[in-house]
């Protein structure tokens, strides 16, 4: 019979496991152990074996000598401290839990990096400050401004993807850095954290690029307005702050003093929707949104619209997952989307310039050092193409 460990700190256990979203019954559903066992850890009364803290500090993404240290490390409890709708009170995955400490840590390299000042020469969420009374469409018009961009070059871009980049760039530009990753939820578009120096978006990837870029504008809205947010997917029941950054995004991505020209359709249906969303590069939603502030559509019809879609996306994704055989594409082409060109460009500099060493780079970009050569040629070849 495998020995109990001596020394590890239960309060330390119970800490873990709680800033890992889990419940007492979830992880001992994962050890296959009945829940008074996990309870009888993290109250001192006995400890796991080695192999069962192995597979508690992976399932926590936690290093095991934290389990030894004699108390827990001074971290913020960024999933408790975040702005989540008043309306909406579900507990967040445990992914999630996991998402916004890497994002903490993104902003910890951001401040290691650059010596703890921002590098760009215009910072949006400083210059941008909004309250949730102001004019969305005043504060659209500035934000498009800032960042450069008119209708006639966001309409000439071929394809949402492409939209998708060109406006994560525009924002990295403007001092914001925006991650992606595969959020594993399909309950969360994206979230946003504040900083003096480093606000930060992170983006579900899992979504359409469509989708991902409303929730890109819906989560600058929220840094415009200094505060964190976490956005999970359309709901009925968005607060004051919550709708006034639907409308920003909504607003920003189709001006309504633009959409005025292309109103001249003799039948408001589906079609028409579906022209305005590729002409603007934007989701349905978006449109319907727009004609709905217009009073074209009820909010009756566009509720019922979005029921539609949203099942009719959910049975496609589930036909897709059905048939993929395999993972296919490329974990280097991958995580530079997950980090950005500008993180990456900005961590590789550093080290270049011997600010850091390679472990430390390794570190700031999650990877292990025998990755980093493939890399880095990834990057290269994004640059040159």
């Amino acid at each position: 019979m495998a020995k109990q460990i001596n020394g590890i700190n239960p309060d330390i256990l119970k800490w873990a496991r709680e800033r890992s979203g889990y419940t007492i019954e979830g992880i001992a559903a994962f050890l296959k152990k009945d829940p008074s066992v996990v309870n009888d850890w993290e109250s001192g009364e006995c400890a796991p074996t080695y192999i069962q803290l192995e597979k508690l500090a992976d399932k926590y993404k936690r290093p095991i000598a934290l389990f030894f240290f004699p108390k827990p490390p001074d971290e913020p409890n960024i999933a408790e401290n975040l702005a989540l709708r008043s309306s909406d009170n579900t507990p967040l995955e445990p992914r999630i839990h996991i998402l916004l400490r890497k994002a903490y840590a993104r902003q910890l390299s951001l401040m290691e990096l650059n010596m703890g000042k921002n590098p760009a020469e215009m910072k949006i969420f400083r210059d941008l400050q909004a309250r949730p009374n102001d004019s969305v469409i005043m504060l659209a018009q500035q934000a498009r401004a800032y960042l450069n961009v008119d209708v006639t070059t966001q309409t000439s871009w071929s394809t949402p993807g492409t939209a998708l980049e060109k406006w994560r760039d525009c924002i990295e530009e403007a001092g914001i850095f925006v991650f992606k990753d595969a959020f594993q939820d399909d309950s969360v578009d994206g979230f946003c954290l504040t900083h003096d120096e480093f606000p930060i978006i992170y983006l579900n990837n899992s979504r359409p690029p469509i989708r991902q870029i409303f929730s890109l504008l819906h989560e600058l809205g929220h840094l415009l307005l200094g505060e964190n947010d976490i956005t999970r997917g359309i709901s009925r029941k968005g607060g004051k702050v919550e709708m006034f950054c639907n409308q920003f995004a909504a607003e920003f991505l189709v001006p309504s003093d633009d959409l005025e020209t292309h109103l001249n359709f003799s039948i408001y249906n589906d079609n028409a929707v579906e022209e305005l969303a590729k002409y603007y590069k934007v989701s349905r939603v978006v449109i319907l949104l727009k004609l709905v502030n217009k009073g074209i559509f009820t909010k009756e019809h566009h509720w019922q619209k979005i029921d539609k879609w949203t099942n009719e996306y959910a049975h496609h994704l589930k036909k897709e997952t059905d048939g993929k055989t395999s993972s296919g594409g490329s974990y280097y082409n991958t995580l530079m989307t997950y980090l950005g060109h500008r993180f990456m460009e900005l961590a590789f500099g550093k080290y270049r310039e011997g600010h850091c060493s390679i472990e430390q780079l390794a570190e700031h970009l999650n990877v292990k050092v025998k990755h980093l050569p493939q890399l880095e040629d990834c990057l290269l070849k994004r640059v040159l193409r």
